[in-house]
């Protein structure tokens, strides 16, 4: 594996400028295996009347979690992961607490990386969100 656990931290935490405005952080790494932290705040809210998370700011730290897990499988600066496929399923309401999303390889190819991923929230005891990524790979020696 090329990309070390520090170098996605700091392409997750430091590069992507939507992950910063989440201040979205990537509290562990393993490889095939990434845990996120999205801090709640204000601006996540995507129904003010009963203060939940907006979807797509689910949606994205799924896809990130996917990303990461499918970038740590890159073993050139040239190559390059990009979404084909998300899914997720919203199991219930994201309420005004901090979200965790979880992100696990289901497999990974040549050209193409499937991921599945979770979104939790009270430490791990409210699952709100699952779902399914798959990743383009474009590997350096294609």
């Amino acid at each position: 594996m090329l990309v070390s656990e520090d170098v996605l931290k700091q392409i997750t935490e430091e590069v992507i400028p939507f992950h910063k405005f989440l201040n979205l952080q990537l509290l562990e790494y393993k490889e095939g295996y990434s845990k996120l932290l999205i801090p709640f705040r204000e601006e996540v809210i995507g129904d003010p009347r009963s203060r939940r998370w907006h979807g797509g700011v689910i949606a994205t730290a799924m896809d990130s979690a996917g990303g990461i897990i499918a970038m740590g499988t890159l073993k050139s600066p040239k190559e390059k992961v990009s979404t084909i496929d998300l899914r997720i399923d919203y199991l219930r309401g994201a309420g005004p607490t901090d979200l965790i999303v979880t992100g696990e390889l289901v497999k990974s190819g040549n050209r193409v990386i499937s991921a599945k991923m979770q979104a939790w929230q009270e430490d791990g005891q409210k699952l709100v969100a699952e779902g399914r990524a798959v990743f383009s790979v474009y590997r350096a020696d294609q």
